[in-house]
């Protein structure tokens, strides 16, 4: 397994300046998630921990979610959008496979000094945005970066399918990436990615070797498909070894991490991980029974809530650390 992590410095490194998040009005209770997979809310539960998920309305696309975490966070970083230098936009779900996301974003923004463009590397996603956004920062290409983690998976999910259709949900979290010092500064960083597990999360369909046409829809292979026991098993073991890896750039132990911020996966993946890198579970933070697995959104969306909440300790560093289909995986330590 091969990753990159290293010390950053802070006089010259970035700090996140502002947070946002959007969730759907929409909820899709276990009640009904259970009805359509056939399977007991308490099968559900007891598998995943989600007790609801978030659907967005169907004029609710990507760029609808993304400009309202945008502008909360640009709120939060008290910068106007003309301010904005870069934006990258991590998704596996685009409104349109042509133009990219973040030009789309930048327009309905009004950000029109940014250079644009999307990641997509599954749901792993927003950390190699934030990867990719601290280097570009640090290079001199921008003062400010919008670093955006969105997702529709509503419209990709099969719901009859008990190993996904209970999992997914949709929403968009968005952090305001700065150059300079500041109390949540890119401490280091960490990414990692493993071809050889590409065909254990996919959609096999409306790609460039199966376009859509009336066969994929009637096959339904354009919808989610997963190998959720094989899954399981790397994503605990990689996503433990970026951590540890980002750690150990960062000089510190998992012992003086204040706050871990895990890929919303489902419960049982969080548990395992606690328990891989022997965590305090008062430390981790979970919302993935309210909104489900919203993808490439999670991480930025949790890291909103727990800065919202109060939860991100002053003085002790926050571990971020994801996995998604590719495989890829990732870490970042902030603070």
């Amino acid at each position: 397994m091969r990753s990159w992590g290293g010390r950053l410095a802070d006089a010259h490194g970035t700090h996140v300046a502002g947070t946002g998040a959007y969730l759907p009005a929409a909820i899709l209770p276990n009640a009904e998630a259970a009805a359509l997979a056939g399977v007991s809310e308490e099968w559900i539960v007891r598998r995943t921990g989600i007790r609801e998920r978030r659907i967005a309305a169907p004029d609710e696309g990507a760029v609808a979610m993304a400009l309202q975490a945008a502008r909360a966070a640009l709120a939060s970083a008290r910068l106007a959008p003309d301010a904005i230098g870069l934006i990258v936009v991590a998704t596996s779900t685009p409104d349109h496979l042509t133009p990219p996301t973040a030009c789309e974003l930048q327009a309905a923004l009004g950000a029109f000094g940014a250079a644009c463009f999307d990641v997509e590397a599954g749901f792993a996603g927003w950390i190699y945005a934030l990867v990719t956004g601290d280097a570009l920062l640090r290079a001199g290409r921008a003062e400010h970066a919008l670093l955006i983690g969105v997702e529709k998976l509503s419209t990709v999910t099969d719901r009859t399918d008990p190993a996904t259709g209970p999992l997914f949900g949709d929403g968009a979290g968005a952090v305001v990436l700065s150059r300079g010092a500041g109390p949540l500064a890119v401490r280091a960083l960490s990414w990692w990615a493993d071809g050889r597990l590409a065909d254990a999360l996919s959609r096999p369909g409306g790609g460039a070797m199966q376009p859509f046409d009336a066969r994929v829809l009637d096959e339904r292979t354009h919808l989610l498909r997963m190998e959720g026991t094989r899954l399981f098993r790397a994503a605990v073991r990689t996503m433990a070894a970026q951590a540890r890896a980002a750690l150990a750039g960062a000089g510190v132990s998992a012992g003086d991490v204040g706050l871990v911020v895990p890929h919303q996966a489902n419960l049982r993946i969080i548990e395992a991980l606690t328990k891989e890198m022997e965590l305090d579970p008062e430390r981790v933070f979970v919302n993935v029974d309210r909104y489900g697995n919203t993808g490439a959104a999670t991480v930025p969306i949790a890291l909103h809530q727990a800065v919202e909440a109060g939860c991100v300790v002053p003085g002790s560093p926050t571990l971020l650390v994801s996995f998604g289909a590719g495989a890829t995986a990732g870490a970042a330590v902030l603070g």
